[in-house]
């Protein structure tokens, strides 16, 4: 493997944020949320969609992992089941499951009705918040659903990566490829976290006025551009470790 090769990810971050930078210059706030953000189903989002799905295949066929058959086949099926998730995530079917199941305390567009803090206040947000899992009114299939969620999503990766921090850590500094393309999609997450809440703190600190009604500034286009540029960042960046780590380790996977 080329010695620079431990350089692809961050090359590819960088031009992925130019990419993102230039669409948001070019097109105007509201054209670009529409193309970005419909709730799932925006052109963009619909494309990020195959880059999760073609995850579960590749690691099966590329597999990245050395060691036992049993073992290979544990953190195979620990990789599928988070690019599941995250399939399910970015079309929104654990809340339309939620909806079917129990509509009389999710609507359609996820948000919860009908019931109440303990302070007497209508509980609002979605199921998949703390505050709906010790809501006592909530029903209890409704509660093991998100916690189902929570457990294949975050649970499965949050394991996974603590299995391989010190694989990751000791791979970055030895300049490992797929170690380097790791850290770039953890960079890619925490980046789509912040944006997510960005727009509210740059008003609360600048001073700005919130958009009224359906309007959408400058602000809240460009960091919808990166968080949603980012989500399928992070799937091109578990594709591109996928097959580096498979190109490193292949000749060390044995039965």
């Amino acid at each position: 493997m080329n010695r620079h090769a431990y350089l692809t990810g961050p090359i590819v971050f960088a031009a992925g944020l130019i990419a993102l930078l230039v669409t948001w210059l070019v097109m105007e706030p509201a054209a670009l949320h529409h193309a970005f953000d419909q709730d799932g189903y925006s052109p963009f989002e619909l494309a990020t969609i195959p880059f999760y799905a073609a995850i579960i295949p590749l690691v099966w066929w590329k597999c990245p992992f050395t060691g036992s058959r049993t073992r290979r086949t544990i953190l195979c099926l620990a990789v599928s089941c988070v690019a599941f998730m995250a399939v399910v995530k970015e079309m929104d079917l654990h809340v339309m499951a939620m909806h079917y199941l129990y509509p009389e305390v999710v609507k359609a567009d996820g948000s919860v009705y009908g019931l109440v803090k303990p302070n007497g206040q209508p509980l609002t947000g979605t199921p998949f918040k703390m505050r709906f899992l010790t809501n006592s009114g909530a029903p209890f299939g409704a509660k093991a659903i998100a916690v189902a969620y929570f457990t294949l999503f975050f649970g499965v990766f949050g394991v996974t990566l603590m299995y391989f921090a010190k694989d990751l850590v000791v791979g970055f500094f030895k300049t490992l490829p797929p170690a380097w393309t790791m850290c770039c999609f953890g960079t890619a997450g925490v980046m789509v976290q912040l944006c997510d809440r960005m727009p509210a703190w740059v008003r609360h600190i600048r001073g700005f006025p919130k958009p009224k009604g359906d309007e959408i500034d400058a602000i809240s286009s460009l960091f919808t551009a990166l968080e949603e540029g980012g989500e399928m960042l992070i799937a091109i960046f578990a594709i591109l470790a996928i097959l580096q780590a498979h190109k490193l380790y292949n000749p060390k996977c044995r039965d």
